[in-house]
């Protein structure tokens, strides 16, 4: 009796020792989860941190890239003169003189003979100062300005294509400095989005005046040219051109205003292709009857709110028309 009182006295304390240890393992395997866990938690939140100080660098990138941009002389111009405009932009009473020129020349129908690249300079004349914008070689692409009011200052916006990069950039005159800024506010190959609206209403308003011209006074030697104007490929070619130059000019700058701002999306390509497959060949009558409508819509536009701006959208006339002519899809 006495045996099986201490073996199951021995049993009982070897059971207990038993639980203790699975109860310490038990723990011990806790601990590690909760250790893990916690060491995910932190890796994860790391992770979060780096991501949003590489975005925030990004950013600063884009947006700071600030420099001051002092009067000089201008030694040499490019060939040709692009585009140019007047307004007062440093708010003296007297208008400045913006003005593109481009080292590229022209056809004898005034169409640009463009090369694979081209220098570009973009100046603002005051007096006798000048302020050089821009000026470099620009490969397989373009330079192009339109006019924006930023919190009630006037900005020049200046577009640079290269290959497929997109740059914008803002100028505004700093009295202090007796300069322009120069501000990056957009690069394409950014991973955030940088939207500008002012900036995206100007490109929109300057394609819309573009498109204007091309639509109705250079389309109208097409539509009322003699058929066999229209059978001659050379006589065709010649009055077609112009157009086609317009369109893709304007296009460039409806690209850049949709990139800018999705409400203002609004594309030429159909109509594009369409008079590319004119200057290779004389139009069908379908064709005819697009180029027709194409000017009959743009002739009646009389608004002067393409951009409802407060609204952010283009104005809904302007959109239903656009949409009957695949403008907008």
């Amino acid at each position: 009796m006495l045996g099986s009182v201490c073996l199951i006295g021995m049993l009982s304390g070897c059971t207990d020792q038993t639980n203790a240890d699975q109860t310490n393992e038990i723990n011990e395997l806790k601990k590690q989860i909760e250790q893990i866990s916690s060491e995910k938690d932190a890796f994860v939140n790391t992770l979060e941190e780096e991501k949003k100080a590489l975005e925030l660098d990004l950013n600063q990138q884009v947006n700071n890239d600030y420099s001051m941009i002092v009067a000089k002389d201008i030694e040499k111009y490019p060939q040709t003169l692009y585009k140019t405009t007047t307004l007062d932009m440093d708010g003296d009473g007297e208008e400045e003189v913006i003005e593109l020129h481009v080292n590229a020349g022209k056809t004898e129908n005034g169409v640009f003979a463009w090369d694979d690249g081209q220098t570009w300079l973009l100046v603002v004349k005051d007096g006798e100062k000048t302020y050089p914008l821009f000026d470099d070689f620009v490969q397989l692409g373009s330079i192009d300005f339109s006019i924006a009011r930023f919190d009630g200052k006037l900005g020049i916006v200046m577009i640079m294509r290269s290959h497929s990069d997109r740059i914008v950039q803002k100028f505004t005159y700093d009295k202090k400095e007796n300069g322009y800024q120069k501000e990056t506010f957009y690069k394409k190959e950014n991973t955030n989005d940088q939207y500008n609206e002012p900036a995206s209403y100007a490109f929109f308003d300057d394609a819309y005046k573009l498109m204007d011209m091309a639509f109705t006074t250079k389309m109208l030697p097409v539509l009322e040219a003699s058929e066999n104007t229209l059978q001659g490929n050379e006589e065709r070619r010649v009055i077609i051109e112009p157009i086609l130059e317009g369109a893709y000019n304007a296009e460039r700058l409806l690209e850049m205003a949709a990139e800018l701002n999705r409400e203002l999306n609004v594309s030429l390509d159909s109509t594009i292709n369409m008079l590319n497959q004119l200057i290779n060949k004389p139009p069908t009558a379908d064709q005819m009857n697009q180029l027709q409508s194409i000017h009959d819509v743009f002739k009646d536009i009389e608004t002067e709110d393409i951009i409802m701006k407060e609204e952010n959208r283009i104005h809904p006339e302007i959109r239903e028309k656009f949409q009957r002519l695949d403008f907008i899809q």
